[in-house]
């Protein structure tokens, strides 16, 4: 007999299960598994955790940050080389070469009492080490303290008479205490024991320039640009001899060198502005002035120079406005220069009374200082403004130059 099947149904047929029997045990799993979550908690959130947080960002040691700024320094940022030497420094502040080469940074940021603490902060941890007389001594004759730099100098090479830039410091500052020849004999001295030494070799340059030796002054800054090509302050020196020369074509070169190893350096468009106007150029002296106060405008010297060319070409509302910025910045230097300047401004754009106020304070500046040339000046624009028939409107006009 042959038994017929039903294709429509599986061959291995499962069991009929209970409704209610089938809700029990999924019930059962999920309770297990919630108190296998508990239990295990901590772990799993660690295990998450490694898994979506990024690794930890190493901190780079302080021989790596010093490495790094030797490097920034070379390249001519002097700013970023100082803030890495910074954590250097706050990481180790007993490590002596940290401490010696940041403060050289400190002092070609004119923070010098900042580097003279440092070189405190060397001698204190070793006595015998001459980096913290160069340092102290350094740090004050940069801050217009050459006599009071010397001795130190000298006590630094008892310990290390072959340290150069003890030789550097005391150049500088035997020239600043008018000790020309005793300038000049340290450059040579510290020269014999290391020709390549860039800031001895500018320090002697220095000195070549007090006694008027110009063109061997020019040789050795020449020289120092070599050994240390993108720092800025030889170029301005070397810059600076030129234009004492009369070479106003030479300086602009090293000037506009300057601008293409750094193009927003604004004491460079300001010195530009100032050989462009010397050799007649007033446009492009101009234009570098208003470019310097551009990317400068705190810099009360190129404000003024700005206001002059603006006053020169008789556009009175820039040259008001400049001679505004001026004062504001001014720290002294320019307060009467800029004041009686700003006062005739204001009187070539109809503001008499304001002009006439200016020009009065002034007067009394110049007096007190005793600037014969100024107190004609102002005097000469007072008179204009009381004989403006355009002035005499004003509501408080002045009465008389006497009063």
């Amino acid at each position: 007999m042959k038994i017929q099947r039903d294709y429509t149904q599986p061959f291995f047929r499962e069991p009929k299960r209970h409704p209610l029997r089938n809700m029990l045990i999924a019930a059962l799993l999920g309770m297990l598994l919630g108190l296998a979550i508990i239990w295990q908690w901590d772990s799993l959130t660690g295990v998450v955790q490694r898994f979506g947080d990024s690794p930890p960002t190493p901190t780079p040691l302080p021989s790596e940050l010093a490495t790094r700024a030797s490097a920034l320094f070379l390249a001519g940022d002097i700013s970023g080389a100082e803030a890495l030497l910074a954590r250097a420094v706050s990481e180790r502040p007993d490590n002596i070469a940290y401490l010696y080469e940041h403060g050289r940074l400190l002092i070609e940021l004119g923070r010098y009492d900042d580097a003279y603490a440092h070189g405190a902060a060397i001698t204190e941890n070793d006595a015998s080490d001459a980096r913290g007389f160069a340092l102290k001594a350094t740090a004050l004759t940069w801050q217009g303290q050459p006599s009071v730099a010397i001795p130190i100098a000298l006590s630094g090479l008892e310990l290390n008479p072959r340290f150069t830039p003890l030789y550097a410091v005391l150049a500088r500052a035997y020239v600043d205490t008018q000790r020309w020849a005793d300038g000049l004999e340290a450059g040579e001295r510290g020269l014999s024991i290391n020709a390549d030494d860039a800031d001895l070799t500018r320090a002697y340059a220095y000195a070549l320039q007090s006694v008027g030796s110009y063109s061997d002054a020019e040789v050795y800054l020449r020289r120092a640009i070599q050994l240390r090509p993108t720092y800025l302050p030889i170029h301005f020196e070397l810059a600076g001899l030129y234009l004492a020369r009369d070479d106003d074509e030479s300086a602009i070169d090293i000037y506009n060198r300057v601008l293409s190893l750094a193009p927003r350096n604004a004491r460079a468009m300001l010195r530009l502005c100032l050989a462009y106007r010397k050799v007649g150029e007033f446009a492009r002296a101009l234009g570098f002035c208003q470019d310097s106060v551009d990317n400068e405008p705190a810099d009360a010297e190129a404000q003024f120079q700005l206001g002059l060319l603006y006053y020169r070409e008789r556009q009175f509302e820039a040259s008001r406005d400049a001679f505004r910025q001026c004062l504001l910045y001014d720290d002294g230097f320019y307060e009467l220069s800029c004041r009686y300047r700003l006062g005739l401004s204001h009187y070539y754009t109809g503001a008499c009374t304001l002009g006439w106020s200016l020009l009065r304070d002034s007067l009394e500046l110049a007096q007190a200082a005793g600037d014969s040339a100024t107190v004609g000046n102002i005097l000469q624009g007072l008179d204009a403004i009381q004989s403006d028939p355009k002035c005499l409107d004003e509501a408080s006009a002045p009465v008389s130059i006497q009063d």
